[in-house]
């Protein structure tokens, strides 16, 4: 993990690693998605690291994450992944992870750990999503177990103008989930 930033709630009652889109596609921890998401959470008492994957492959994203899980001391931890960020959160297992928020997740790009996991789980898609439709990203995970599927209408995989209300959503969840 190269670099990362940390955002703590004045009075936190959860943490979440937010995990970015493909670092060779210009994702980085400043993605949209994964600032919305930065800036809102500490406001509802939930800290928030953000960081950097050192690379695109999956044993350097999973170490990387591993290292940020190190580096959140609050629980219950969840781990909140936009993308390829997805992809690499649901193939990871560890205990300290209280759920998982997928946002466009790519399922398809490696093998998901997590589908039998009883540990809460939600799946948001994006209506017109041309890499990861909603029923794609449903058949992919049809046979998890603790799965909530849901779509964000009117949008695109980079979520331009509804990235506040899937952060509020996100918010939302792991408050149900988490209390």
């Amino acid at each position: 993990m190269r670099a990362y930033d940390l955002a703590e709630a004045d009075d936190p009652w959860a943490g979440a690693v937010l995990l970015h889109p493909h670092p060779d596609m210009g994702g980085d921890r400043y993605n949209n998605v994964v600032d919305a998401l930065y800036r809102l959470l500490p406001t509802e008492g939930i800290n928030a690291l953000r960081f950097d994957f050192t690379s695109s492959d999956l044993d350097d994203a999973v170490a990387d994450t591993m290292s940020a899980l190190d580096r959140m001391t609050i629980a219950p931890c969840f781990l909140v992944a936009y993308s390829f960020g997805g992809g690499v959160a649901a193939t990871m297992d560890d205990e300290r992870i209280a759920g998982w928020y997928l946002i466009a997740p790519a399922l398809t790009m490696f093998e998901p750990a997590i589908g039998d996991d009883p540990r809460p789980k939600a799946i948001v898609a994006a209506e017109h999503d041309r890499f990861f439709s909603p029923a794609r990203l449903e058949m992919a995970s049809e046979d998890w177990t603790e799965t909530e599927h849901s779509t964000i209408a009117g949008t695109d995989h980079m979520f331009v103008g509804q990235t506040d209300l899937l952060a509020k959503q996100c918010v939302d969840w792991i408050r149900r989930v988490a209390r």
